[in-house]
């Protein structure tokens, strides 16, 4: 099977979380110096939480073939240095209805909880970076993996 990844915007993301953009609407509240919107994303994490770094790397070919998920916290991810596509499957979806997301500099992803995904894919460039915010201590205790039956390719 053959993925495309899309520009991601509200409708068809929520089935997996929130995307987070630039608003279109005026400020809340601005000077000449800066201005500010507010409430524009919204998630809860029980506890503390923990921002990490995550680097991925070009891969000779773009396949999916390993999903993970957390059942305690969403996942956060917000693109450093290049966009990169991120794909998504419901719990209890086919395979076949994985979706793939190209997420840009400047926007944010909120993943909710038990939503399964890969590690990102780097796009225009050979590594993209990103923040990866969930709740304190996921990475030893609240990570499921699955392996993808009929592996995915990604094609952008």
């Amino acid at each position: 099977m053959v993925i495309n990844p899309i520009n991601p915007n509200q409708t068809e993301f929520s089935r997996f979380g929130s995307i987070v953009i630039q608003p279109k609407d005026l400020p809340l509240s601005q000077t000449e110096e800066y201005q500010y919107w507010s409430n524009i994303a919204h998630y809860h994490i029980d506890g503390d939480t923990e921002i990490g770094l995550c680097t991925v790397f070009r891969r000779s070919t773009p396949v999916i073939a390993e999903v993970e998920r957390h059942l305690k916290t969403p996942e956060i991810l917000i693109p450093i240095d290049a966009p990169f596509v991120l794909p998504l499957l419901r719990e209890g979806e086919d395979e076949d209805k994985m979706q793939a997301f190209t997420v840009d500099i400047g926007q944010a992803v909120v993943i909710e909880s038990g939503v399964w995904h890969s590690a990102c894919f780097p796009v225009s460039k050979p590594q993209a970076s990103y923040f990866v915010i969930f709740r304190q201590g996921t990475p030893h205790e609240d990570v499921y993996k699955k392996s993808i039956l009929s592996p995915i390719l990604l094609q952008y």
